[in-house]
C-alpha cells in the first residue's frame, strides 16, 4: 500500500518538525491529528495555499436607494455591507468595517473557529491575509475605488 499523505500525532509532529517542513517544502502535504478531538490539521507550502486563495473570489453587490439617496455594498461571503451617499463612500465604509471586524474576529478566532461555516472562514482568512491594508481587502474583494 501506498501512502501519498503523511500523517502524525501532534507528538510526533514536534518531535520530526525540521523533517515535517522539508516534505511540505517539497510539495508534500502532512497532516497533523489532534489525538482527543482527531481534529486535522493540514501543512501545506504557502504558495499552494495562496494558489487555492486566489481561486475564492468575493461576490460583491451594491445598490443605490432612490428614496433614501445612498449606496449600500456588501460582501456576500462575510455578511459585511457599507453605506454611504456616493459608491466610493460605501466602498469605503464597506473596507472600513471588513478592517473593524477584523479585529474582533482575531481576538475572539476561538469563538469564530465553532461557530461560523467552513466557508466564512476560508473567506475572512482571505480578508485577514491583507493585514489591515485597506487598498489589498479592495483587491481581494475585486472592487474599485477611487478613492
Amino acid at each position: 500500500m501506498v501512502i501519498f499523505v503523511n500523517e502524525y500525532n501532534v507528538s510526533d509532529t514536534k518531535k520530526y518538525y525540521c523533517d515535517i517542513n522539508a516534505k511540505v517544502l517539497s510539495g508534500m502535504e502532512i497532516v497533523t491529528i489532534k489525538s482527543k478531538t482527531k481534529e486535522k490539521i493540514s501543512h501545506i507550502k504557502k504558495d499552494y495555499l495562496d494558489f487555492l486563495l486566489d481561486r475564492l473570489k468575493f461576490t460583491v453587490n451594491e445598490e443605490f436607494d432612490e428614496e433614501l439617496k445612498g449606496w449600500t455594498v456588501w460582501a456576500v461571503e462575510v455578511p459585511m455591507y457599507g453605506e454611504g451617499k456616493t459608491r466610493d463612500e460605501a466602498i469605503d465604509d464597506l473596507i472600513n468595517s471588513l478592517v473593524e471586524f477584523s479585529e474582533i474576529y482575531i481576538n475572539e478566532i476561538e469563538i469564530f473557529s465553532k461557530t461560523e461555516s467552513t466557508e466564512k472562514q476560508v473567506y475572512m482568512l482571505k480578508i485577514l491575509r491583507c493585514n489591515g491594508n485597506k487598498e489589498m481587502i479592495a483587491r481581494e474583494l475585486g472592487i474599485n475605488n477611487a478613492n
